[in-house]
């Protein structure tokens, strides 16, 4: 299970999930010129994006193969409000969510009728940091028993970009940390990426950068579920491509897909189950 460019994986008993990734680009001269890297949110351009996910995990217990899988998908306006100082101001408003979720207990899709429509504000410096999330966890919802929001899907959205012109060939290094907040516990994400300017190519008409992203990085998690603890402990990997617009500053698509495994402890059972899943999730820009 991932999301941007970059990592999104759930880690299906404890509802992990993880977005990726939009950027922009701006100038840009042929294929062997070096790009300036930076994100534009020009006064009245709204975006639009839909996300989708697939993800499977694997679980063995007592001997018993278990597989859960969610099926996800999310829609969104981005709609800029301010810019100072090298810092965006958006205004985020949900358009559709939907989950569904396989498991040995059974199907669930949770109730999410009353999320579009909802909006928040984040913050977003040109080089790609989110500085500011948290308007996003007041947008909750219920899968299972436990409670979420949507704070963990942004805190990463937006890939990091360099602080240096790039030209072909060229690579640099971005972080991620990511907290997932559930009512049994927070789960604590880092992920560690290396990214490629791989050349430039037209998508749907439009000249883009093209970008090839690896990624590695650690899940950790203490939880409660049914008054048993429980204890997560593993590694994710992912692969990413994405298409930005050279001249417009947006992202036009973005494919990747990833990898998990990792256990997870029952204290009072005096158990760890091993955990493995993947993933595959894309982005579309569907209005621009």
């Amino acid at each position: 299970m991932f999301s941007t460019r970059r990592a999104s994986l759930t880690a299906g008993l404890v509802g992990l999930g993880l977005f990726f990734a939009l950027a922009g680009v701006s100038a840009r001269q042929d294929q062997g010129s070096a790009v300036t890297l930076a994100y534009q949110f020009p006064e009245g351009k709204a975006l639009s994006y839909r996300t989708a996910s697939s993800e499977k995990q694997y679980m063995q217990v007592s001997g018993q193969d278990l597989t859960t899988s969610t099926e996800s998908s999310l829609e969104f306006t981005a709609k800029p409000k301010s810019s100072k100082d090298g810092v965006h101001g958006i205004a985020v408003t949900i358009d559709a969510m939907k989950i569904r979720l396989q498991s040995p207990q059974g199907d669930q899709s949770p109730t999410l009728d009353h999320i579009p429509g909802k909006s928040f504000d984040m913050s977003l410096t040109r080089l790609g940091k989110e500085t500011d999330t948290s308007g996003a966890a007041a947008i909750t919802y219920v899968l299972g028993t436990t409670s979420r929001d949507l704070s963990s899907r942004f805190q990463a959205f937006f890939p990091d970009l360099p602080d240096r012109p790039v030209k072909q060939g060229d690579t640099w290094p971005s972080q991620d940390s990511v907290t997932e907040k559930t009512g049994g516990g927070d789960i604590f994400i880092s992920l560690n990426h290396v990214n490629t300017m791989d050349g430039v190519e037209t998508v749907d008409g439009v000249e883009c950068a093209r970008i090839k992203t690896e990624s590695k990085g650690t899940l950790k998690g203490n939880l409660e579920e049914g008054g048993a603890s429980l204890t997560l402990d593993g590694t994710m990997t992912a692969t990413a491509t994405w298409y930005f617009a050279i001249k417009q500053g947006f992202l036009v698509k973005s494919d990747s897909k990833g990898g998990f495994s990792g256990s997870l402890s029952v204290a009072q059972a005096n158990m760890t189950i091993p955990v493995t899943g993947e993933s595959t999730e894309e982005v579309r820009l569907v209005r621009k």
